[in-house]
């Protein structure tokens, strides 16, 4: 699933690197993601993963990283389920 958030983030965002520059750890704010972009982001995601953020799901805490992502992801699809 990182390496699909990185190749979403790098297109979607239209970055000047590559996916596997991204550091899954890394804060996306490093690679210049503002809050409009996460916004972007987000709306990506969804239509990707088939997830759906909820306005709790929007904090930093879960769009600061690939790896915040990852997790949040993994928290929607398993809520979706129950």
């Amino acid at each position: 699933m990182e390496a699909e958030l990185k190749q979403l983030i790098v297109e979607r965002l239209f970055l000047e690197i590559t996916p596997e520059e991204i550091d899954t750890e890394t804060a996306l704010a490093d690679y210049g993601v503002d809050s409009f972009l996460l916004q972007e982001l987000v709306v990506g995601v969804e239509e990707q993963f088939g997830v759906r953020f909820k306005p709790k799901d929007m904090t930093m805490a879960n769009l600061r990283s690939v790896a915040a992502l990852r997790d949040c992801i993994g928290r929607l699809r398993a809520t979706a389920k129950v």
